[in-house]
Formats: C-alpha cells, structure tokens, sequence
C-alpha cells in the first residue's frame, strides 16, 4: 500500500508547458490589440489632417470670395497669377493676396490708400492663412469675375484643387 497523503496525490495543477502556452497566447491577442488602437491612432490623425487642410482651403475661399462680395474690385486685370490686388469701392483701402511659395503660404495684407490712391505706409493689418498651400492661382475675366484656383497640400503628399469663380459688383470695366 502507498503511504503517500492523498492531497500530495493530487493532480489537478498547471504545468509549466500550459502557463507558458497561456501567456504566450495572452501577449498574440495583446500584440495585436496594440497594433490595431496604432493603427487606429494613425488613421484618425490622416482624417483630422486632412479635415484641417480642406477647412482652411474653405476659408482662403471664402475670405477671398467675402472681399470681392464686400464690394472690392480688382486693380488690375492679371491672368493666372499668383497674387491679387482688391481696390474698395471708394479707392480707400488695398487688399493684397500674396503666395509664397517657399513658405506655401497665402498672406492678406489690408492698407489705407490717401485721397491721392497711394498706399500707407504700413498695412492696418496682415494675416497668414496655412502652410499647406501646394498653389494658387487667381485669373480676373474683364474685371466682372475672378476664378481662383487653389491646391492644398494634404497628408501622404496628396493634393486637392479647388476652383471657384467669384462675380464682382463692378457692373462696366
């Protein structure tokens, strides 16, 4: 007969092989759950980025858009260029659209013109819209329309054009 105590006999642990097998299994599922919250993460950030990008295209648009509406005229007649100049009604302020293509860039500069139509000597004020401008062209017809066309830098080196025309409220050029 065995003289061993029955609760030695008792077999029902774990071996080494099965908690081995059970974490290996735990850090596959917990791998792969990290590797799709990263993927997740990456995602969203491309999303919110290219979201940023094509608000601020609607911005540059509608500011542009919003100068012309508020009566301002063009100074002059460019095609396809890559600034604009806008007279008020009154020939009292300059609204200047410049891109820099270095800094891809679009700056709005507003200057006080004299009685005489010369401009201030420092603008009222300057603002520089993204740095995510691939380019922009502005193409005045005549003088009673302006087509801008604007090409966004977005994430992955991928680029979106816009193009819209805007109508002036200067009835004879």
């Amino acid at each position: 007969m065995n003289s061993m105590p029955k609760w030695l006999k008792n077999e029902k642990g774990l071996t080494l092989v099965e908690v081995t097998g059970v974490l290996v299994l735990t850090a596959i599922i917990l791998g792969f759950l990290i590797y799709l919250l990263s993927y997740s993460n990456t995602s969203l950030q491309q999303v919110s980025g290219r979201e940023k990008t094509m608000q601020q295209s609607r911005d540059i648009v509608t500011q542009v858009v919003k100068t012309v509406r508020d009566g301002y005229t063009p100074a002059t007649y460019p095609s396809k260029t890559s600034s604009l100049r806008l007279l008020s009604a009154d020939n009292d302020e300059a609204v200047d659209y410049s891109y820099n293509s270095a800094g891809k860039s679009l700056t709005v500069t507003y200057t006080p013109r004299d009685a005489n139509g010369h401009d201030a000597a420092s603008p009222t004020s300057k603002y520089t819209f993204s740095d995510k401008i691939e380019n922009i062209l502005f193409d005045v017809k005549d003088g009673r329309s302006i087509e801008i066309t604007l090409t966004m830098l977005l994430p992955n080196n991928q680029t979106k054009t816009t193009t819209t025309v805007v109508y002036t409220t200067q009835r004879n050029p």
